[in-house]
């Protein structure tokens, strides 16, 4: 079986690869260190078996007379082991693998040295005459003459080939047993995973390694589940903003219609004509800030009202706010006053415009005669802060939070009366968190209200363009 039989993504396949090597590897280590040590071990083995022989040939020998030695020789030659007779001047008198006439002096022999020298002597090296490794051992004669027997073994590399075929087929049956180990490996491993509950991650138990994974698909899951309520709550509030703008809107087209209508069928006396034109002209402003309205609160929720990066001067834009709403405040009886230092921040600087604006109209629309709107522009250490309180109706505790919903109204008969769209604070709130601030609002019923807009610092690029251009 191939390792490449598997997926490089089964997890089979990465068990069966990884044993295989694994134990390809052991084996194959564990064959040569084997295959060494019975190697020398049997070379020592055969050695003293070769030496013994070595000694009783030598001690037959001795035993028979000196003129007797080749026919005892000759008489006693058999099997694989080579007898060379030696005279003690290294002249061969006889040699079982070769003619005697023509063997050279063997005298420089080491084995024969060694045995001439000390009485025994053994050696493992190449044979000039037998073209092999040879292992001798030689014993000097009482004659002075020395016997020496040889026997050709392998070398360590033709031992290894020897092993090569048990070794193929233990390889053999190492890879089907690996096969067949992984498949059982992988289906133990696999059967907690198959039984996990990906509905609860957290409950499962499971090999410890796998938590991190779990942990990870439980906060993935948590992400999920908010990001689908949050996308509930704003398919709401799309539908509850569509149905509010229909609503809304459909009562200044009724209006604008049936005065139409009366006067199309000449049912409106001619001194009544300027009047009914007035609130047609009425309702036709009061639904273009409504639809005004509308579009910048759906160019906020895309995020599409410009560019961000422009140095704006709050300070200078509430002034400017302030100068729009002269008629307005003097018709109402209401004085602004604007406070405080420049302080800029980086953003849109219609929608900044739009924001103040929103703020300071609402503060005179909800307030009452003599009253007042002040705008309070700095920096408290952490940004630009504005502050902008009135002296006006004031706004019920409960209802804060409410206050920045869309066509939210706390008293909505006065927001009629005064031409309010109930999306003001909403543009407010969206406005502040598009440039990455904050708003709060401080306020009892008749009482007054504050609103508190708090803004980040300006970074160096947006101060560099702000005294470029003035701003």
């Amino acid at each position: 079986m191939s390792p490449t039989h598997f997926s490089v993504k089964s997890l089979s396949g990465k068990i069966f690869n990884t044993v295989l090597v694994f134990t390809i590897a052991v084996i194959l280590a564990f064959s040569a260190i084997i295959t060494v040590l019975f190697y020398f071990s049997y070379e020592r083995e055969a050695e003293a078996s070769l030496a013994e022989q070595a000694l009783d040939a030598a001690t037959y020998l001795n035993e028979t007379p000196s003129d007797e030695n080749v026919p005892a020789l000759l008489a006693q030659f058999a099997g694989q082991v080579r007898y060379t007779l030696i005279a003690s001047d290294g002249d061969v008198l006889f040699d079982s693998a070769s003619d005697e006439g023509e063997a050279e002096n063997h005298g420089n022999r080491p084995e024969v040295k060694e045995a001439l020298a000390d009485g025994h002597g053994s050696v493992f090296r190449y044979s000039e005459t037998l073209k092999t490794d040879t292992l001798y051992s030689a014993v000097k004669l009482d004659d002075g003459s020395v016997i020496r027997l040889a026997e050709t073994r392998h070398s360590l590399v033709a031992f290894a080939a020897t092993m090569i075929g048990p070794l193929a087929v233990a390889l053999a049956v190492v890879v089907l047993s690996v096969f067949v180990l992984s498949r059982l490996l992988t289906r133990r491993i696999m059967k907690p995973i198959d039984a996990l509950n990906f509905t609860e991650p957290l409950e499962n138990e499971i090999y410890e390694e796998m938590d991190p994974l779990l942990e990870r698909i439980d906060e993935q899951q948590r992400m999920l589940k908010q990001q689908t309520r949050e996308i509930a709550r704003a398919e709401t509030m799309r539908r509850d903003f569509s149905s509010n703008v229909s609503h809304e809107m459909k009562t200044p087209l009724q209006v604008i219609s049936g005065y139409a209508e009366l006067m199309k069928n000449g049912l409106v006396d001619p001194e009544d004509n300027r009047k009914f034109a007035g609130l047609i002209y009425e309702e036709a402003q009061a639904m273009r800030s409504l639809i005004n309205d509308v579009l910048i609160l759906s160019r906020l929720d895309e995020a599409a009202v410009g560019d961000r990066d422009q140095a704006i001067d709050l300070y200078a834009v509430a002034q400017s706010v302030a100068n729009r709403l002269v008629s307005f405040s003097d018709a109402e009886g209401v004085s602004v006053v604007i406070e405080g230092e420049s302080a800029c921040i980086a953003g849109t600087d219609t929608l900044v415009e739009e924001m103040l604006y929103n703020l300071i109209e609402n503060g005179i629309r909800y307030n009452h005669e003599g009253g007042s709107v002040t705008v309070k522009v700095g920096n408290d250490g952490a940004g630009p802060i504005v502050r902008v309180s009135d002296t006006g109706v004031g706004i019920p505790e409960e209802m804060h939070d409410k206050v920045f919903e869309r066509f939210f109204r706390v008293d909505k008969s006065r927001s009629k009366e005064t031409g309010g769209t109930g999306l003001g604070l909403a543009i407010v709130k969206h406005a502040v968190m598009y440039h990455g601030g904050s708003i709060e609002v401080k306020s009892k019923l008749g009482e007054g209200t504050s609103f508190i807009l708090r803004f980040p610092e300006m970074d160096g690029g947006a101060r560099g363009r702000s005294a470029a251009t003035g701003r």
